[in-house]
């Protein structure tokens, strides 16, 4: 994901708290997070040409990715964020766990 380069580091914590909070209340685990630092974007979102990049990785049911998508488009702190499901990864299916693959 991608807030705004002049939030406050504590405005970027609560926001990464509020996130892995909407995470958890979907039943899903939130596995690990990184922080990539500021960076110039390839072009200016919201009038920024500057952006603080993070990255949490979680687990979660199928449907998950749907949900956390509708509620992280209503956050104005982000500028973009998108949600990757990794090749390979566990797909529970009607109490049944099978590998996915491509």
């Amino acid at each position: 994901m991608v807030t705004r380069a002049e939030s406050s580091e504590a405005d970027r914590r609560k926001l990464l708290d509020d996130i892995k909070k909407l995470i958890e209340a979907e039943k899903g685990k939130v596995v690990g997070t990184e922080d990539w630092g500021k960076r110039n974007l390839a072009y200016d979102i919201k009038k920024n040409p500057q952006g603080h990049y993070s990255a949490i990785t979680f687990e979660g049911f199928p449907n998950t990715p749907q949900i956390l998508s509708s509620k992280l488009r209503l956050m104005d702190e982000l500028l973009r964020y998108l949600i990757v499901t990794k090749e390979g990864a566990k797909v529970e299916k009607k109490g049944k766990t099978k590998t996915e693959s491509s």
